[in-house]
């Protein structure tokens, strides 16, 4: 496949390297420091103790004006940015170009289908925890990368097969592949889990050893699972108390030291998707009706720290 990258964060290059092993065509868009450390040396995936080339992926700084229909474009940017992506995208679009989001949240695929059309888009939830290490260097700590794919709108022939080569090519490359009968239920479960997890740790300033072993604690990531389920099921979404549980058992699941990507973004003071997620659940919330205490708390208490980081406040 010929294969772009949007992003050149961890989760860009780890995607940029483990599909470029299974010999694909591979090239990353992002920024300037990325493009002079490409051009010294290849791609390197750190994982297991191992750093493990990854030869032959290039990088550009912007998509080229006639660089020609992408196969599969995976959007690897932060949420916010997700919207800017899709212009930038559209010469990379042909009849046969699937985009493949990996961001957190519920937006991101509904923001990319407004620009490049619902049908291009396959919905996608990612587990893996990938830390950009250089500028061209990513670390994999842990499993590698599993996903949950399904299409936003409803599949024609063609689609199907584009989306069935796409679930190939990344099961080839060593990604574990779930293809989900509702991916709208899908994306609502993982914001369930991650804006929970994430959105309490960061309030505790504490990882998920830490969160998990105190009961009260453990208790607040519950109940603002079940804010979220009630957000959900309020717009029509399919999901249950089960899912709460199921979310619950991964959150209980993770290694002590974990935290969520936007917990580290705050914490570094770096801009978050805090507005994506934790933001995402009061806003849906409040347009159907459902109150969203818990997620309000996390919200108000991030958000100073928040707009100081992007530069809104002194």
């Amino acid at each position: 496949m010929n294969i772009t990258i949007f992003g050149a964060g961890g989760m860009g290059l780890y995607f940029a390297a483990v599909l470029a092993r299974a010999g694909h065509r591979v090239t990353v868009v992002g920024r300037a420091d990325t493009v002079t450390a490409a051009a010294a040396g290849p791609l390197v995936l750190g994982h297991g103790g191992v750093e493990i080339p990854a030869p032959g992926v290039r990088a550009v700084a912007a998509v080229p004006g006639d660089a020609g229909p992408a196969d599969l474009i995976v959007v690897a940017v932060k949420a916010w940015q997700v919207a800017e992506a899709a212009v930038a995208l559209r010469p990379l679009m042909g009849p046969d170009t699937t985009v493949l989001p990996v961001q957190n949240g519920v937006e991101a695929g509904s923001d990319l289908a407004e620009s490049l059309g619902a049908e291009a888009i396959l919905g996608c939830t990612c587990v893996v925890i990938a830390q950009r290490v250089g500028p061209w260097a990513v670390r994999c700590l842990g499993a590698h990368a599993t996903v949950e794919i399904g299409p936003l709108a409803t599949e024609s022939g063609a689609a199907r097969q584009r989306n069935d080569a796409v679930a190939a090519a990344l099961a080839a490359a060593g990604i574990g592949v779930t293809r989900s009968a509702d991916i709208e239920a899908t994306l609502w479960r993982k914001l369930m889990l991650i804006s929970s997890y994430g959105g309490v740790g960061a309030l505790a300033r504490q990882p998920v050893g830490i969160t998990r072993t105190e009961p009260t604690t453990a208790e607040l990531v519950r109940a603002a699972m079940v804010e979220v389920l009630d957000v959900a099921r309020a717009r029509g979404i399919a999901l249950g108390e089960h899912d709460v549980d199921r979310m619950m058992k991964v959150y209980f699941g993770f290694s002590p030291d974990t935290t969520s990507s936007m917990q580290r973004d705050l914490a570094a003071g770096r801009p978050s998707e805090l507005e994506y997620q934790n933001g995402a659940v009061l806003r849906f919330g409040r347009a159907a009706g459902v109150p969203t205490p818990i997620h309000r708390t996390i919200y108000a208490s991030q958000l100073p720290a928040e707009l100081l980081a992007r530069g809104q406040r002194s």
